[in-house]
């Protein structure tokens, strides 16, 4: 039984590509991840959608993970949490990178978060 959920996890999980919105270069995708834990016997699923724009070679991004399911239907039970983060390529592969998100629930600002990234 556990094997056949964790197949119907692993199938159901998706990622949508950005796509253009042609309006002002915005920019939506999102990802959808189904996922059931072996060792717990938990399920769970959530959704990321995220619209983001480019400006003068810096990426803005907003994005929220929205809970559907987690051993129970969940959907609206709790209020998401809203990230926004800007990227800029410096070289190569370093970027740079500033986000902070704001939380519907608690009605508050969560932890501003600035960094240097190198991918390999």
């Amino acid at each position: 039984m556990k094997f056949v959920l964790a197949a119907v996890a692993a199938l159901t999980a998706s990622s949508v590509a950005a796509a253009d919105l042609g309006i002002m270069g915005l920019t939506a995708g999102g990802e959808t991840v189904a996922e059931y834990n072996m060792d717990s016997e938990s399920m769970t699923l959530t959704v990321e959608p995220e619209i983001g724009k480019t400006w003068m070679d810096i990426d803005f991004t907003a994005s929220s993970i929205i809970d559907i399911y987690n051993d129970e239907f969940v959907l609206g039970d709790t209020m998401p949490t809203l990230d926004v983060e800007a990227r800029k390529t410096l070289v190569g592969n370093i970027e740079i990178y500033a986000g902070t998100g704001y939380d519907l629930e608690l009605e508050e600002r969560t932890d501003i978060k600035v960094g240097l990234s190198f991918s390999f």
